[in-house]
């Protein structure tokens, strides 16, 4: 088991280049590019979506492994989560396992695994490059691919910077030395997540407003973020506006462009930041 602290980017396509000629300046330890192919499985009753977690197995290079990421801290882009990882001889997950391995208590084990279904899948291309950086090892990486369900599927291009060793603090440090750019913001949203939500608008509006019951300031501005940069839905603007500007600032159509521009990614960028201490 371990911690999984990363730090995820959404990205327009255009962005690609010039973050990875930025990326080619840095001290590079590692460099690597991998297919992964990746099924997340849940229950008829969705048990791993109701407890905020997610259950996959990955092929890569005709090797597999499951991984359960349980309920962490997610605050604006910065994601930390427990993440326990086993190897399997092929594609199907065997859940009991690795619950008895890691002696993780969750009730009614053998009934889960014995009900997995396959929910969605994320297939990408991951660009990887480990960065030696001040005295930290991050690990930055590009994917880019599909996220599909029965019910649709969306692009995949995100930036996600993981610490391996090191400081947080330093994360902060490389990505303030990042170019920023209209169409790169932060994001709340897993690819488990999005694979739950894809062409389910009314379902991820749901949850948003379940959020705006549950949460408050920063993290709850993320959230109706996250929706309202997919959806032009009237009643999350007022929601937004309400809450965060008092005044109707912008159109729907000038917030959806905002909360994708440079400025609002170095806002929140800045937010974060000073609020690292409190995340750990």
């Amino acid at each position: 088991m371990e911690n999984e602290i990363e730090l995820k980017i959404m990205l327009e396509t255009q962005n690609i280049a010039p973050i990875t000629q930025w990326l080619a300046m840095q001290t590079i330890l590692d460099e690597s590019e991998t297919a992964l192919g990746n099924t997340y499985f849940d229950t008829p009753e969705q048990y791993f979506a109701q407890n905020q977690m997610g259950f996959r197995v990955r092929s890569k290079n005709y090797r597999y492994e499951m991984t359960l990421k349980t309920k962490g801290e997610i605050v604006g882009g910065l994601h930390i989560r427990p993440e326990y990882n086993l190897p399997l001889e092929n594609e199907v997950p065997d859940f009991k396992r690795l619950v008895s391995h890691f002696n993780l208590q969750i009730e009614k084990a053998e009934q889960i695994s014995a009900n997995l279904q396959p929910t969605f899948s994320t297939d990408f291309l991951r660009h990887q490059w480990l960065i030696q950086f001040n005295q930290s090892q991050i690990e930055v990486v590009l994917d880019q691919g599909e996220v599909k369900n029965l019910f649709g599927s969306e692009k995949i291009c995100e930036l996600e910077f993981e610490l391996k060793t090191g400081s947080l603090t330093d994360i902060f440090q490389l990505i303030e030395q990042m170019p920023k750019l209209n169409g790169m913001w932060l994001s709340s949203l897993s690819k488990a997540q999005r694979g739950y939500i894809v062409g389910k608008p009314e379902r991820f509006k749901q949850e948003i407003l379940q959020a705006v019951k549950k949460e408050k300031n920063y993290t709850l501005e993320q959230q109706l973020a996250d929706y309202l940069r997919l959806y032009q839905d009237e009643e999350i603007y007022q929601i937004f506006v309400r809450e965060f500007y008092r005044v109707n600032q912008y159109k729907i159509e000038e917030l959806q462009k905002y909360l994708k521009s440079k400025i609002y990614l170095c806002k929140n960028i800045e937010i974060l930041n000073s609020t690292i201490g409190r995340c750990l």
